[in-house]
């Protein structure tokens, strides 16, 4: 019995001094990951710039009241507050909810696919850099190279906004406008000219004494041929 209770406690003082162990490698690791990325933090930090062109004045007008793009844009401008990682988690969350909102209240005269299309693929791309932060140990040069790729697509976007203000300014060729407004005076001043009229037969009512030239021919009937071995005059006989 002595010596059971005395294998009894190696035992659970192995197993303590095991868990113990454990706990120090933990802590030491977390440590060494914490201290890892402190290092990379600094180098996303120097490289946490979104240099956007400002709009044309033009664009600047048509999204003055799109709130939702400038609540975005103005998120982007603010580096986190501080260089811990809380920071960075947090500023990216708040990137998600805003950009996610840019689908709100879009100008009417910017609705279109092409613009629709061009935000999808921007909000994928925030939506990549808050993946990127959570990872345990922080991958700096994806996360560099996404904050790249949302400047290129910001510049994208913008330069989508031009181009369609571009064409809706574009003039109608020479003489097409008068060409077009020609077709509606017509159409106003005379409807049924502009409907193709379907040819219908010609009857005429033939006047006693004058020549039917309007009625067919009639066709000219020929007798029937007489059997063969008859004489064509041949008689009926009597009796």
């Amino acid at each position: 019995m002595k010596y059971l209770k005395i294998v009894l406690f190696l035992c659970l003082s192995i197993t303590v001094l095991s868990c113990q162990d454990d706990e120090k490698q933990r802590i030491a690791e977390t440590q060494r990951t914490q201290k890892q990325n402190d290092s990379i933090l600094k180098v996303i930090s120097a490289a946490w710039r979104f240099d956007v062109p400002a709009p044309t004045p033009k664009v600047a007008q048509r999204i003055s009241t799109w709130n939702e793009w400038e609540q975005f844009n103005n998120e982007l401008r603010q580096k986190p507050a501080g260089n811990a990682i809380n920071a960075y988690l947090q500023k990216t969350k708040t990137l998600v909810a805003k950009a996610d909102l840019l689908r709100n209240n879009v100008p009417v005269f910017f609705n279109k696919p092409q613009v629709r299309a061009r935000m999808g693929v921007l909000i994928t791309k925030i939506k990549s850099l808050y993946t990127y932060i959570n990872i345990e140990t922080i991958p700096d040069k994806k996360v560099i190279a996404i904050i790249g790729e949302i400047t290129h697509e910001l510049t994208a976007l913008e330069n989508q906004f031009d181009e369609i203000i571009s064409i809706s300014e574009i003039p109608k060729e020479q003489g097409e406008e008068e060409m077009l407004r020609a077709l509606d005076t017509t159409r106003m001043a005379n409807p049924d000219a502009m409907i193709p009229r379907l040819a219908t037969p010609q009857t005429t009512t033939p006047q006693p004494g004058a020549p039917q030239t309007n009625l067919p021919q009639a066709r000219q009937l020929t007798p029937p041929a007489a059997p063969v071995g008859k004489a064509a005059n041949a008689t009926k006989p009597t009796n």
